[in-house]
């Protein structure tokens, strides 16, 4: 046993360290969960234990004592999510200093001369650590259903990345694109960058499809008339400039990309695919792709029907497969 017998029964807070924790020593599998959430930045403990082996009593030990010996890190904006009778959210984990130098020390990871990743942690908002999440939800759902999968492959993250030309790699935000854009007789450059990009193999088919996600929760406006500010309207502008001018084929390669619109309900869903219509005169764009959360995370990612934005039914996997 790495956890003391003997203060097994102690209370230990939830939202900061005892000062005083049981002895504990490194094993695999504590190296594996500082991996996944230097991978992912912000991870819950039901990610957690999806993506590492273990009984959930074991995690949570585990957990504890990464945690207790400052390896990571439990952000304070999470806290927000409690409310008086609501009950208790997911514990959400951040890689911490000292995690960050284990992780430099086994697997080469750079952290820079000046990076403080508990720092970073403390300044965290509660906005951005949801969206972190959600973002985290649909790479690691997509990941659990093709592993069980036949005949399907997908690569994100690093390895992805390898497959890009060399100059794009070398780039401080690889997939960030600026397009230029044409709305109301009016010409602006515009920004665009995906939450999370991914690509999936088909072996019976020798093919790869290409996927960019937009992970919306219903903070940004739809519509707005000035591009210069944020919205989803400016976002489908820029991608369609973007699949136009075939930039993704000079910066990525792929010859072919669709966007994935995850949304938070089927009303706002519906919103973004009236306003794609009226984008193009009424005919949409198959080159958008709309899911709500409830619906896609209730059954296997790979099943559920998509619809694009000239309104026909979609699968991430194509039919014969």
């Amino acid at each position: 046993m790495t956890l003391d017998p003997t203060v097994r029964g102690t209370y230990r807070p939830r939202r900061r360290r005892s000062g005083n924790p049981p002895p504990f020593q490194m094993i695999p599998r504590d190296l594996d969960i500082l991996r996944a959430v230097a991978r992912y930045r912000f991870l819950n403990t039901g990610h957690i234990r999806r993506l590492i082996e273990g009984s959930e009593r074991n995690l949570a030990n585990r957990l504890k004592g990464l945690f207790e010996h400052a390896y990571l890190d439990r952000p304070e904006c999470q806290y927000d999510f409690y409310r008086p009778g609501g009950g208790s959210s997911l514990s959400v984990y951040a890689l911490a200093d000292k995690g960050a130098r284990v992780l430099s020390h086994h697997d080469g990871l750079i952290i820079g001369n000046h990076a403080r990743w508990s720092q970073k942690n403390k300044q965290a908002g509660r906005p951005f650590l949801e969206h972190t999440l959600a973002i985290a939800d649909f790479a690691i759902a997509a990941n659990a259903d093709v592993a069980v999968r036949a005949g399907v492959d997908l690569t994100d993250g690093d390895d992805l990345l390898t497959c890009l030309p060399e100059a794009t790699r070398a780039l401080a935000k690889p997939y960030r694109l600026s397009v230029p854009v044409v709305f109301r007789s009016e010409r602006k450059a515009i920004g665009v960058e995906p939450d999370y990009a991914f690509s999936l193999g088909f072996s019976d088919l020798g093919q790869r499809a290409y996927f960019l996600v937009e992970i919306d929760r219903g903070t940004m406006p739809i519509e707005r008339s000035d591009l210069t500010q944020s919205s989803i309207l400016r976002k489908f502008l820029a991608y369609s400039a973007l699949w136009r001018a075939k930039l993704h084929t000079q910066a990525f390669g792929w010859r072919n990309f669709r966007v994935l619109v995850v949304t938070e309900n089927e009303n706002r869903a519906t919103h973004m695919r009236d306003v794609l219509s009226r984008l193009n005169g009424g005919s949409g764009s198959p080159l958008f792709w709309f899911a709500h959360t409830q619906a896609l995370y209730a059954r296997n990612t790979l099943e559920h029907h998509w619809i694009d934005g000239s309104g026909s039914m979609q699968k991430l996997v194509p039919a014969g497969v």
